[in-house]
């Protein structure tokens, strides 16, 4: 009696093929998927990350002044970020500083970055600090972090709308929006210092927000001296950019000392609560490559074409002041940029001539997270 032996039947080339087609195809929609979700897990952790180093950073004042019986240093204190954490660098010779060489938090620690505290405590900043290989900053209490990216080049324009906080086409723009004293709707800007490591973009708007005309200049000072700072600036700045509500609100502090005839002096210009800064004289030298810049530093040559966007149109724009004063004309004098030089005031800081002061004002500096910018 024969035995009927029961056939085993294969797949065939063809559905092999089939399957390995639609494995593919799942492939080639699930891979991306899943790494755009370890991306974005990436890119929360750095940011809780910021937030963390950043409320370490508030936690540190408290915790300096309970062990300084409330005293806080008048520098400001720079904390070095690395992989073993973000160390102290400030000497701080006269304070005790038992377990506050460094600040306490959870997380990822950064490749590298700086956090600084200063205004006696009550400003906290980031600097290009490196996190997952996401570079991350904190503005108007939020973290911000961006993919590194090639730096752009000084003078590099971009369109933005500092109201809604939306970058805008240059189809959207027209040369109207370039007048001193439009301060709101689709503008020009132009970046400036930027580096691969930063997460936000410092923009120069290309005009000046206060009007052009005899009663619409701005002074730096109607102290007619130079303790106070650029007082009548700030105020003129503050009022031409508080509508921007797209704009981070900011945070930040510094101070400016020099000594004369052996004896100290110097300013803070504080931004807390502004939507936008002025410029600094040592910027605008790093921009045209003035590498002996210094505050008495004297310089009339014509700006390269190439950097005619820092000095910005004599017939729409003027001259716009700095934030800085210049210590080499003591007590009465402060850095200016306009259309064919960049020098500083040899006239008073609070009367320029009737040919000059038609022209005096206040032009914008934004810093926004480049992730606006696409």
């Amino acid at each position: 009696m024969m035995t009927k032996i029961k056939e085993n039947k294969g797949f065939t080339l063809i559905e092999v093929l089939a399957v390995i087609v639609i494995l593919a195809v799942i492939a080639l929609i699930a891979v991306p998927q899943i790494l755009n979700i370890l991306n974005k897990a990436r890119l929360s952790a750095a940011e809780d990350t910021t937030s963390g180093i950043i409320k370490s950073a508030e936690n540190y004042v408290t915790s300096f002044m309970l062990q300084n019986n409330g005293g806080f240093p008048d520098e400001t204190l720079t904390f070095e970020c690395t992989t073993d954490g973000c160390i102290l660098q400030t000497e701080l010779d006269d304070y005790n500083l038992n377990n506050l060489d460094e600040l306490d938090f959870k997380g990822t620690k950064p490749n590298s970055g700086t956090i600084t505290i200063g205004n006696s405590g009550r400003n906290i900043n980031t600097t290009n600090l490196n996190i997952n290989n996401f570079v991350c900053a904190y503005l108007d209490d939020q973290s911000i972090c961006t993919d590194k990216r090639a730096a752009k080049e000084d003078g590099t324009a971009v369109y933005f709308n500092p109201v809604t906080g939306k970058e805008c086409s240059a189809s959207e723009y027209t040369e109207n929006q370039s007048v001193a004293g439009i301060k709101e709707g689709c503008m020009k800007w132009y970046i400036f210092l930027d580096s691969e490591e930063s997460a936000v973009y410092n923009l120069l708007l290309d005009h000046n927000t206060n009007p052009i005309g005899d009663d619409t200049y701005v002074v730096w000072s109607s102290a007619n001296n130079s303790y106070e700072g650029p007082k009548e600036v700030i105020e003129k700045l503050k009022e031409t950019t508080d509508s921007w509500i797209g704009v981070p609100n900011r945070t930040d502090s510094y101070s400016v000392n020099w000594t004369h005839d052996n004896q100290n002096y110097g300013y803070t210009v504080d931004y807390n609560g502004y939507k936008a800064r002025l410029i600094e004289a040592e910027e605008a030298a790093k921009i045209l490559s003035l590498d002996d810049w210094n505050l008495e530093y004297k310089h009339g040559n014509i700006i390269p074409n190439s950097k005619k966007w820092l000095a910005g149109d004599f017939t729409t724009s003027g001259k716009y002041w700095t934030s800085t004063v210049a210590t080499k004309d003591f007590n009465n004098g402060a850095w200016f940029l306009h259309s064919s030089t960049f020098t500083y005031t040899i006239i008073s800081l609070t009367a320029p001539s009737n040919t000059d002061k038609n022209y005096f004002g206040v032009r914008p500096v934004i810093t926004i997270s480049k992730s606006v910018i696409k």
